[in-house]
């Protein structure tokens, strides 16, 4: 009866509603005179270009929330001509932000997609990432892929079997996993799409979380080839629900695995977890370690990933990692985390930061 529900109102009321709901914003955003610029006019051949135009069409706006790298002071095994630099990021889904997260303390004019898509790229392309990992995106087909194809970028998506974006109105589809490189830099070997699977009875089950798994090497190579695996998940979300995190965090670290062979091995992502529950633990025990707690100095997670306002109340946690194996892989370099202060009283998202997650960013280099 359920799934019966869900084909009426997901196939032949939603998009009547969809329409309408459109032509009401369009026509509001006239009235109040906010333009919504469209992709097509967005043509650049290069990151600069691209991160020019994105910031033109804000320039009526406050400016992008500002973060600085910090290098890291450690004794280096790994050759500095061959780092990457590693991004994961939950981007907030569109229909979810204007549908059922409820950011009270938000303007609802900068949750608009038509705006946010903007500053989301905007927030990539200022830290000239040469792997981008990203959850909750539900505009690959329409936005991601086509706008960072033109500047380099080779991308590919993993939606939920049953994305919540469904169930909102005014959605563009699932939402679900992405993850792009530099087609300038790296060659695809290998590359996995799993819907992540949990035992139950002696079955393996399929859960409504997915994950990315690539396993990529450098366009040229001096001597022996280096290749490395690089993975991002988004676990379920919600308290109550830490057992099904901890097995679906398994599932991805067995997958990982098998597929590394044990080349160097980077999962970035949203595990929904703070760092005392199983699934942080349960990727500890597998011999990974988080970068930012490596470079913390005082071996301490950021005090936030995510910082919002909802009608129940204000939620500030640590839920975002980049998980390593340290035997071969260290960190050179990462993105420092905002203060309170820096981003203010309403928190996340804002006109200056278009999630209610903060982007995570950190050099790698490999060692020998």
């Amino acid at each position: 009866m359920e799934a019966a529900l869900k084909v009426v109102y997901r196939g032949i009321l939603f998009p009547v509603i969809r329409i309408l709901v459109n032509i009401f914003q369009r026509v509001s955003f006239r009235s109040q005179n906010i333009e919504m610029p469209m992709v097509d006019l967005f043509q650049a051949t290069t990151r600069e270009e691209l991160l020019y135009l994105c910031q033109l069409a804000l320039q009526d706006h406050p400016p992008l929330l500002k973060r600085n790298f910090v290098e890291v002071s450690q004794n280096l095994s790994g050759s500095q001509e061959r780092k990457i630099r590693f991004m994961t990021w939950n981007t907030l889904a569109d229909a979810l932000c204007n549908g059922t997260e409820n950011f009270i303390k938000c303007p609802k004019e900068c949750l608009n997609w038509h705006v946010r898509k903007f500053r989301c790229v905007e927030e990539i392309l200022m830290y000239n990432p040469d792997i981008i990992c990203l959850q909750e995106v539900d505009h690959f087909a329409d936005f991601f892929q086509p706008l960072l194809h033109q500047v380099g970028y080779v991308g590919c998506f993993n939606p939920k079997p049953d994305s919540p974006c469904l169930d909102c109105v005014n959605n563009a589809g699932p939402d679900g996993c992405a993850m792009f490189y530099k087609v300038s830099k790296f060659n695809l070997v290998d590359q996995k799409l799993p819907i992540l699977e949990v035992e139950r009875r002696g079955t393996m089950l399929q859960t409504n979380q997915v994950a990315i798994l690539s396993k990529l090497k450098y366009q040229v190579s001096e001597g022996k080839e280096q290749s490395f695996l690089v993975a991002t998940t988004h676990l379920k979300a919600k308290t109550g629900w830490e057992s099904l995190r901890l097995n679906q965090g398994c599932n991805l670290i067995d997958i990982a695995k098998e597929m590394s062979k044990g080349c160097p091995l980077i999962i970035g992502g949203d595990f929904n977890a703070v760092p005392s529950e199983p699934v942080y633990k349960a990727f500890v025990e597998s011999k990974f370690e988080s970068a930012y707690k490596l470079v913390s100095g005082d071996n301490s997670e950021p005090l936030f990933t995510t910082w919002k306002i909802r009608p129940r109340g204000e939620a500030c946690h640590t839920i975002d990692y980049i998980w390593l194996t340290k035997d071969n892989v260290q960190p050179v370099a990462y993105l420092q985390f905002p203060t309170g202060e820096e981003i203010g009283k309403n928190r996340l998202p804002s006109w200056e930061y278009p999630s209610d997650h903060l982007s995570l960013v950190c050099d790698f280099v490999f060692s020998h």
